[in-house]
């Protein structure tokens, strides 16, 4: 009842409200400017309170940035009704976190090896992305056996990290690992080739992959080739958006199919690589119409999804202002997860430059109130996202499930989210597990 009337009256005023102000587009657009100028200030740096970009070594605002996409890696792995999945599941916009992390990644490996390549020569840090690399893929078999070997075990029920079923829908679950009866030999082939693996990490398969082509795209950057590396990178991009081929046989091709994939993780790392020339433009007067720009951009993104049909863990019914059929369409065309709709990166690529922006601007504001929480899980990236599993893994051995309970959920997200944080914070097994 509670839920019902508050989706009434937020219908009232949702229909009072757009009768009287968002008559047109062009009022929908001034509207939109007219919130960013008052309230975002992004064209107006605030002294007092911005990024004092010359007190710290690295860059806090990505490591910050990182720490809020592994915040919402355990809300939805962790897949219960809560306070943060309301927010965290297709409220920003078109998004999920698997796009943030891969584009990260990228961004954080152009920035570092960069400056290895500055110091150490081409040579040295390309034999380092390599072992980077081959860390992962270690880190990955690993994890896949380690729960292949749990699942023998009678006391321990490892069906939530070995199925995978569309969230919010009672489709048939698909089985990621194979049948008990399997030779172990056989699986272990399986976990060596990454045709197994729970689906909570798949995207590290494909981080394994980039991080081995990284090499290449390093030394297009070192001869000043960057133009041309992005072309490639586009061009692989847009025929796979037609051939839709997958290199490999591994498991994680199914949802980050490489040759789509990598156009963030590339794109992102040239960023990384020539950060300082983008630093000045955004410095610059010129940046505001793109700043600007970004946020009307990512408002629209966000209005979009509350129209989304299908709706993942919210209570009340989606805005009715897009035709269902139509945003379905538009959907599929644009924005589809496994494709990497072109919709998608323009999503993700405004939302990081208002969040950026933000960030600098209200630097002191936002690490006050979260920075405790989401710098070190952010800077302790790949420990959080392997720590995770066993998360999932461990509570779904309890029968929190079972109640269905919003609030008890809350409490497990919570929860969840502070225990990984103090793991990084007195670095449990950091000798043990990379980060």
């Amino acid at each position: 009842m509670a839920f019902s009337s508050l989706r009434n009256a937020s219908r009232n005023r949702l229909g009072h409200y757009t009768h009287n102000k968002i008559t047109s587009i062009r009022d929908s657009l001034a509207l939109g400017y007219e919130i960013l100028a008052k309230y975002f200030m992004l064209t107006r740096p605030v002294s007092a309170l911005a990024y004092p970009s010359t007190e710290f070594k690295r860059d806090l605002r990505i490591d910050f940035l990182r720490g809020l996409i592994m915040l919402v890696v355990i809300t939805v792995h962790l897949e219960y009704f809560s306070l943060f999945a309301l927010f965290v599941w297709g409220r920003v916009g078109l998004v999920s976190s698997a796009e943030g992390f891969v584009a990260m990644s990228g961004l954080v490996v152009g920035i570092v090896y960069c400056k290895k390549l500055q110091t150490d020569g081409f040579r040295p840090t390309a034999q380092k992305l390599l072992a980077r690399s081959f860390q992962l893929y270690r880190v990955n078999v690993a994890l896949i056996l380690s729960i292949a070997l749990l699942g023998l075990l009678p006391f321990i029920n490892v069906y939530e990290v070995t199925h995978w079923m569309s969230p919010g829908t009672r489709s048939p679950a698909y089985a990621l690992y194979p049948p008990p009866a399997t030779p172990w030999y056989d699986v272990l082939l399986q976990a060596l080739l990454l045709k197994i693996g729970p689906h909570q990490f798949q995207v590290i398969g494909l981080y394994v992959v980039l991080m081995a082509c990284a090499r290449t795209a390093l030394f297009f950057m070192h001869k000043k080739h960057t133009k041309l590396l992005l072309l490639v990178s586009w061009s692989v991009y847009l025929v796979n958006q037609i051939m839709q081929h997958k290199l490999t046989g591994a498991r994680f091709e199914w949802a980050f199919p490489i040759l789509t994939w990598q156009l963030l993780f590339f794109n992102c790392m040239a960023a990384g690589y020539h950060r300082q020339a983008i630093i000045d433009y955004f410095d610059a007067k010129k940046s505001l119409l793109t700043l600007n720009a970004a946020t009307l951009i990512s408002l629209w993104f966000m209005f979009m999804a509350f129209n989304n049909p299908r709706q993942i863990f919210w209570p009340w019914e989606p805005l009715s202002f897009i035709d269902p059929n139509l945003f379905q369409a538009a959907y599929e065309l644009a924005f589809d997860k496994n494709r990497l709709g072109i919709g998608r990166v323009l999503n993700n690529l405004t939302l990081f430059i208002v969040a950026y922006g933000l960030l600098t601007r209200y630097w002191h504001m936002f690490n006050k109130s979260l920075g405790w929480l989401l710098i070190p899980l952010g800077q302790a990236s790949l420990y959080v996202f392997i720590v995770h599993v066993y998360f999932v893994l461990l509570i779904s051995n309890t029968p929190i499930r079972a109640y269905n309970n919003f609030y008890l959920n809350t409490l497990v997200h919570t929860g969840s989210i502070l225990a990984i944080w103090l793991m990084v914070k007195n670095q449990i097994l950091f000798k043990l597990i990379p980060r």
